[in-house]
Protein backbone atom coordinates (compact mmCIF):
# COMPACT_ATOMS: atom_id res chain seq x y z
CA UNK A 1 0.00 0.00 0.00
CA UNK A 2 1.16 3.07 -0.93
CA UNK A 3 0.85 5.99 1.19
CA UNK A 4 1.17 9.70 -0.05
CA UNK A 5 1.58 12.85 1.92
CA UNK A 6 0.18 16.17 0.18
CA UNK A 7 2.50 19.12 0.03
CA UNK A 8 0.04 21.01 2.44
CA UNK A 9 0.35 18.31 4.74
CA UNK A 10 3.82 19.31 5.27
CA UNK A 11 3.43 22.61 5.81
CA UNK A 12 0.20 22.40 8.53
CA UNK A 13 2.85 20.73 11.01
CA UNK A 14 4.44 24.28 11.87
CA UNK A 15 3.20 25.58 15.27
CA UNK A 16 5.06 28.77 14.72
CA UNK A 17 2.90 32.32 13.45
CA UNK A 18 5.42 33.58 11.72
CA UNK A 19 4.98 36.25 9.60
CA UNK A 20 7.64 36.15 6.46
CA UNK A 21 6.32 36.76 3.12
CA UNK A 22 4.60 40.14 3.52
CA UNK A 23 5.44 40.74 6.74
CA UNK A 24 8.51 41.41 9.26
CA UNK A 25 11.59 38.82 8.71
CA UNK A 26 11.19 35.19 10.42
CA UNK A 27 12.79 33.84 13.05
CA UNK A 28 11.96 30.20 12.24
CA UNK A 29 10.82 29.21 15.43
CA UNK A 30 13.98 28.50 18.47
CA UNK A 31 13.12 24.73 17.63
CA UNK A 32 15.97 25.15 15.22
CA UNK A 33 18.64 26.19 17.42
CA UNK A 34 21.58 25.15 14.58
CA UNK A 35 20.05 28.35 12.29
CA UNK A 36 23.08 30.49 11.00
CA UNK A 37 22.13 33.87 10.05
CA UNK A 38 23.95 35.99 7.16
CA UNK A 39 22.75 39.47 6.05
CA UNK A 40 23.86 40.11 2.36
CA UNK A 41 24.10 42.89 0.49
CA UNK A 42 21.31 43.69 -1.95
CA UNK A 43 22.97 42.43 -5.71
CA UNK A 44 22.04 45.68 -7.53
CA UNK A 45 23.48 49.68 -6.68
CA UNK A 46 21.72 52.01 -5.31
CA UNK A 47 19.00 49.13 -4.05
CA UNK A 48 16.51 49.46 -0.78
CA UNK A 49 16.55 46.09 0.41
CA UNK A 50 18.58 43.54 2.04
CA UNK A 51 19.07 39.83 1.65
CA UNK A 52 19.16 37.57 5.05
CA UNK A 53 20.31 34.31 4.25
CA UNK A 54 19.55 31.62 6.71
CA UNK A 55 20.76 28.42 6.97
CA UNK A 56 18.36 25.79 8.81
CA UNK A 57 20.03 22.76 10.86
CA UNK A 58 18.74 20.91 7.88
CA UNK A 59 21.24 22.11 5.04
CA UNK A 60 18.20 24.55 3.71
CA UNK A 61 18.77 27.59 3.06
CA UNK A 62 16.25 30.45 2.69
CA UNK A 63 16.77 34.14 1.55
CA UNK A 64 14.18 36.30 2.67
CA UNK A 65 14.76 39.66 0.65
CA UNK A 66 13.49 42.68 3.18
CA UNK A 67 12.62 46.05 1.54
CA UNK A 68 13.70 49.03 3.46
CA UNK A 69 10.71 48.91 5.45
CA UNK A 70 11.19 45.86 7.28
CA UNK A 71 8.51 43.82 4.77
CA UNK A 72 9.56 40.69 3.22
CA UNK A 73 8.79 41.08 -0.43
CA UNK A 74 10.12 37.33 -1.78
CA UNK A 75 11.73 34.67 -1.07
CA UNK A 76 13.79 31.43 -1.90
CA UNK A 77 14.65 28.03 -0.23
CA UNK A 78 16.72 25.37 -1.87
CA UNK A 79 18.19 21.86 -0.09
CA UNK A 80 17.61 18.85 1.41
CA UNK A 81 14.56 19.39 3.24
CA UNK A 82 11.72 21.55 2.94
CA UNK A 83 11.49 23.94 5.23
CA UNK A 84 8.45 24.88 6.94
CA UNK A 85 6.23 26.62 4.25
CA UNK A 86 3.87 28.30 7.44
CA UNK A 87 7.29 30.25 8.46
CA UNK A 88 8.15 30.77 5.13
CA UNK A 89 5.28 31.91 3.28
CA UNK A 90 3.22 33.29 5.89
CA UNK A 91 -0.29 34.22 4.83
CA UNK A 92 0.35 33.30 1.36
CA UNK A 93 0.81 29.58 2.44
CA UNK A 94 -2.73 29.33 2.03
CA UNK A 95 -2.99 30.10 -1.92
CA UNK A 96 0.00 26.96 -2.17
CA UNK A 97 -2.12 24.36 -0.47
CA UNK A 98 -5.25 25.28 -1.94
CA UNK A 99 -3.46 24.59 -5.86
CA UNK A 100 -1.30 21.72 -4.07
CA UNK A 101 -5.18 20.03 -3.66
CA UNK A 102 -6.27 20.45 -6.93
CA UNK A 103 -3.03 18.33 -8.59
CA UNK A 104 -2.98 14.80 -9.01
CA UNK A 105 -0.74 13.00 -6.87
CA UNK A 106 0.83 10.95 -8.86
CA UNK A 107 4.62 12.03 -9.17
CA UNK A 108 3.59 15.61 -8.87
CA UNK A 109 6.14 17.17 -6.64
CA UNK A 110 6.01 20.75 -8.29
CA UNK A 111 3.29 22.95 -7.56
CA UNK A 112 3.09 26.84 -8.85
CA UNK A 113 0.52 29.46 -7.91
CA UNK A 114 0.61 32.74 -10.34
CA UNK A 115 -2.10 35.14 -8.54
CA UNK A 116 -2.18 39.00 -9.12
CA UNK A 117 -1.48 39.63 -5.54
CA UNK A 118 1.71 36.32 -5.20
CA UNK A 119 3.21 34.55 -6.84
CA UNK A 120 4.81 30.80 -5.64
CA UNK A 121 6.87 28.06 -7.52
CA UNK A 122 7.79 24.73 -5.21
CA UNK A 123 9.27 22.17 -6.16
CA UNK A 124 12.12 19.30 -6.06
CA UNK A 125 12.45 15.67 -4.48
CA UNK A 126 13.96 13.60 -1.52
CA UNK A 127 17.08 16.05 -0.63
CA UNK A 128 16.66 18.24 -3.47
CA UNK A 129 13.65 20.81 -2.76
CA UNK A 130 13.28 24.48 -3.78
CA UNK A 131 11.25 27.37 -4.34
CA UNK A 132 10.32 30.62 -4.88
CA UNK A 133 7.63 33.43 -3.76
CA UNK A 134 7.35 36.80 -4.12
CA UNK A 135 4.32 39.41 -3.49
CA UNK A 136 4.14 41.11 -6.73
CA UNK A 137 2.97 44.46 -5.12
CA UNK A 138 6.12 44.88 -2.80
CA UNK A 139 8.72 44.08 -5.33
CA UNK A 140 11.08 47.90 -5.03
CA UNK A 141 11.12 49.70 -8.22
CA UNK A 142 13.98 48.03 -10.85
CA UNK A 143 13.61 44.57 -9.14
CA UNK A 144 12.66 41.58 -11.30
CA UNK A 145 12.05 38.20 -10.40
CA UNK A 146 15.34 37.05 -11.82
CA UNK A 147 16.67 38.61 -8.59
CA UNK A 148 15.34 36.41 -6.84
CA UNK A 149 18.19 33.29 -6.35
Amino acid sequence: MRIIVPLFLLSAYCTTACAALGGAPTDFGTKDSGRQVRVLAASKAGSNYSINESTLSSGTVVREYVASSGIVFAVSWTGPIMPDLQAVLGKHVDALNTEAAKKSRAGNSQVSVNRPDVVIYSGGHMRAYEGRAWVTSELPTGFTADDIQ
